[in-house]
């Protein structure tokens, strides 16, 4: 029987505590609200119309306009006798912001030529977030002063003092690396006529600026997948597909875009490669300053880039190939001939699947004095005589690819 009772007083105990701590909460809740309106009422006396309003505590209020203009600050604020000190700075003069400790920040500004400074102490993190984002706003309308021709819809930073400020703009590609501090100074570049490489699964972005890669600090969670989204879409829009969802190549500024389709993103200017070199489970680019960028691929994706390498050497004997008449021949893994009866001329081509090993010889129909197959175990080559007494020697890996090769010439040169 106690042990009855015992149960009900304990349920019937916290049935009371919850209650009470819903009325107090309710009670908080209402309080916050009143204090609210009430700092809405002297906000709408001050012409200052709020976006947002955050409380640092009971007594100190911030609130950033709707214009993204102007920054305003209550303090010392009573709800019973209505009495403050208010105070608005334009967010153009807010200088920098920096974290004291865990708890406390600051923010510098400028005001009639003075440097001020307003601390503000808060463990909340909506204060944090509201502090960084006020400087945020002041540095992205500095970039779009000196751009206006810009709309720079997508925006980070380097850390919550703003030490570095990235700014994208989808229509045009325009990206602004923006440093702050010290010796501070803006530049402006297109990405997609530039080097960069995105990886949202792990947060990485690497751009080339004033001849340097840099790996750029995101501090906002979301930049890197709309940015990648964003040039993702816009490169799909413009330029060549080769390999869906894999390959994009854009021939007016030669440029390769790779891609696995879900969070990884590069751009590779051919103009500044010298060779691919093809490994395991990566592609990677020698560039003409011997340093080396690596993309991650699989089987599939490498197996489609050294396709379009092939076919990137290939138009570079000609722009296209007549292939109901032209004849492509796989000689071995690494060398083709091709019998081109459109132009009346053989092209023997040698690391196709590189850029820098690539070559070719070019023989015309009439330059052919004799052609001859020598045989090696179960491979053959063809021997071509031409008529300045040059010897073109044409490596198969299967002796009937020989044979075929000697009927194809025979019949050219007795034609």
């Amino acid at each position: 029987m106690i042990l009855i009772f015992s149960i009900i007083f304990i349920i019937l105990f916290i049935s009371a505590l919850i209650v009470t701590i819903l009325l107090l909460f309710k009670t908080g809740t209402s309080i916050k609200i009143k204090r609210i309106e009430l700092l809405q009422d002297i906000l709408d006396r001050k012409a200052f119309y709020p976006k947002k309003i955050v409380m640092v505590h009971k007594h100190f209020f911030l609130a950033l306009n709707k214009n993204l203009s102007r920054l305003a600050i209550i303090e010392n604020f009573n709800s019973k006798t209505l009495s403050y000190i208010y105070d608005e700075i334009a967010l153009q003069f807010i200088a920098g912001i920096e974290q004291l400790s865990s708890k406390t920040f600051k923010i510098d500004y400028i005001h009639q030529g003075e440097k001020k400074s307003i601390i503000v102490h808060s463990y909340n993190k909506e204060v944090k977030d509201f502090i960084y984002s006020i400087f945020k706003i002041a540095n992205i309308k500095r970039i779009k002063d000196k751009f206006p021709e810009c709309n720079f819809s997508i925006t980070s930073t380097s850390d919550f003092e703003n030490s570095y400020v990235w700014a994208f703009c989808p229509v045009n590609n325009s990206f602004v690396y923006f440093k702050t501090k010290d010796d501070s100074f803006m530049k402006k570049i297109n990405l997609r006529k530039n080097y960069f490489t995105i990886d949202t699964k792990y947060n990485y972005f690497e751009i080339e600026l004033m001849n340097e890669k840099q790996q750029l600090v995101i501090y906002d969670n979301l930049f890197l997948k709309e940015l990648f989204a964003s040039i993702y879409q816009n490169i799909k829009q413009k330029t060549s597909e080769m390999t869906e969802n894999l390959i994009y190549y854009d021939d007016y500024c030669n440029i390769i875009y790779i891609s696995n389709g879900i969070n990884s993103l590069q751009s590779v200017l051919l103009n500044k490669v010298q060779d691919v070199i093809y490994k395991e489970n990566k592609l990677c680019f020698l560039l003409n300053d011997n340093s080396i960028n690596i993309f991650p691929a699989t089987n599939e994706l490498i197996k489609e880039f050294e396709d379009f390498v092939i076919g990137f050497n290939l138009r570079k004997i000609a722009n296209s190939f007549d292939y109901k008449f032209d004849k492509l021949i796989n000689t071995t893994s690494n060398t083709k001939l091709i019998i081109d009866f459109s132009r009346d001329r053989i092209v023997y081509c040698a690391g196709l699947n590189s850029f820098l090993n690539f070559n070719y010889v070019i023989i015309p129909f009439n330059d052919i004095d004799e052609v001859n197959l020598e045989k090696n175990d179960f491979k053959g080559f063809v021997r071509i005589y031409t008529k300045d007494k040059e010897i073109i020697d044409i490596s198969c890996n299967k002796l009937e690819i020989a044979h075929y090769i000697l009927a194809q010439i025979n019949t050219i040169i007795h034609s």
